[in-house]
């Protein structure tokens, strides 16, 4: 850890720096941050810029009204470091390009933001959208290339000491860290927690597959003990249900994908057996307190947003209204919903897409994903895991279909990591490796 803050001291100002401006300065922030970021891709400082972009979307969930600016700092961001990556794309010979499977689920998303209400903000949600899934990724690798795992180790760390101030600052004030006696961390809600240190686990547990050595035994045991201590308080039992079924189907596919397949079709078989029972199961195992089990019977409100959802996407079934729409027709008929016990949005990605997008953009977009991940599955055995996890945690959450937040970015440095790496040669680590090194061989060919 020390290490880390040695060498990370720059990012640090510079994260701060960002933070005092954008808290007391008002916009001078959003004139300060486009000229500090072509300042900082002009000294080749592309870690730097990439631990600030997770940054901003980190803080960009919080609901501190001081951190207001970062929600339209992201969107400076994804259009300067889009470019940044476009740059350096230009000069590399291999990309990663698992966005080709999703031009179909773009080109349809353009369309269908005519029908939008507010055809601005659709356009620029589904711009930020497309940004993301074909430069950020490649923007990632840049990084990697230039500065080997201590890249990796850095985006780590970032995560880990998020959780440690977190836990920290609810020592000596609960109210910024707590809400409606539920521990949030530095996120927005306890489920935004529960999200971050679920997909930070798969993040990790990868990191860790690939590069068995980067991380020392008493690195590890912090780390995970970290993480999982912030997913158990926060009590988000969809992202712990989620863990739990990663970690089972890993086990499964590293002894034969075909048993991880038919195991998968069997859960997906006795689900509703499961759910059923389920307030039953989780107080006979003693994790009650965990999992909430006086809001299981009434789902927290889903079952209300579901029905109202389905409702919805009669009147536009196959096309939809454009990115966004969800959060219109849920911000408009908010207090109807509030008085039937439902508040937020529709809480099921699929939904969400489908009202968005309709079935045709559902469609493709689960097309896209599906075969990015089987392409994926060619090179780890964790890829199907993580697909079965994260197609779970969205059934309940519908945080992929935002692209501009802390979380769907933590799927494409899993995905990335994936890709990028030749896992042969990647079995030790180059913690030494500084910026502008050897980059290891890679093998970036889908």
């Amino acid at each position: 850890m020390k290490a880390y803050l040695s060498n990370n001291n720059q990012f640090i100002v510079i994260a701060l720096l960002w933070l005092t401006l954008g808290m007391y300065a008002g916009s001078v922030i959003f004139v300060v941050l486009p000229a500090m970021l072509f300042l900082l891709y002009y000294k080749h400082m592309h870690l730097e810029i990439l631990l600030g972009f997770f940054l901003i979307l980190t803080l960009s969930d919080s609901r501190l009204s001081q951190l207001n600016f970062a929600a339209d700092a992201k969107n400076i961001y994804i259009l300067m470091i889009s470019l940044f990556s476009f740059l350096e794309m230009r000069n590399s010979s291999t990309t990663i390009d698992f966005y080709k499977y999703f031009i179909g689920f773009f080109f349809l998303s353009f369309l269908v933001m005519f029908f939008n209400p507010n055809i601005g903000l659709s356009f620029q949600k589904t711009l930020s959208y497309s940004l993301f899934l074909i430069f950020v990724p490649n923007y990632i690798f840049t990084v990697y290339k230039k500065y080997g795992t201590l890249s990796i180790k850095s985006l780590v760390y970032f995560v880990a000491i998020i959780f440690a101030l977190g836990l920290i600052i609810n020592l000596f004030n609960p109210g910024i860290t707590n809400l409606v006696g539920r521990f949030r961390g530095l996120l927005g809600n306890p489920n935004g927690l529960g999200l971050y240190a679920f997909l930070f686990l798969l993040f990790f547990i990868t990191v860790n597959e690939h590069f068995s050595d980067l991380f020392s035994r008493n690195e590890k045991i912090i780390i995970y003990g970290l993480a999982l201590f912030c997913l158990l308080k926060c009590g988000a039992r969809t992202s712990l249900v989620s863990v739990l079924m990663f970690v089972f189907f890993v086990r499964f596919y590293k002894i034969s994908s075909i048993l991880g397949f038919l195991i998968f079709i069997f859960t997906v078989g006795v689900y509703q057996l499961i759910s059923d029972n389920l307030v039953n199961i989780i107080v006979g195992l003693g994790l009650g307190n965990q999992f909430r089990v006086e809001t299981l019977e009434s789902g927290s409100g889903r079952i209300i947003a579901w029905k109202f959802a389905w409702d919805q996407i009669q009147d536009n079934f196959y096309l939809g209204n454009g990115f966004s729409y969800t959060e219109y027709i849920f911000k408009k008929n908010y207090e109807y919903l509030s008085r039937l016990g439902h508040q937020g949005a529709a809480h099921n990605a699929y939904l969400t897409f489908w009202l968005d997008t309709g079935l045709i953009g559902l469609v493709l977009f689960l097309f896209g994903l599906l075969v990015t991940f089987l392409k994926a599955a060619k090179r780890s055995k964790l890829a199907i895991p993580v697909l079965y996890s994260v197609l779970f945690s969205n059934y309940y959450e519908s945080w992929i279909t935002a692209s501009l937040n802390p979380f769907t970015i933590q799927l494409i440095f899993i995905l990335t990591i994936i890709f990028m790496y030749d896992f042969e040669f990647n079995e030790t680590a180059v913690d030494e490796l500084k910026p502008q090194g050897n980059s290891p061989k890679v093998q970036t060919e889908l």
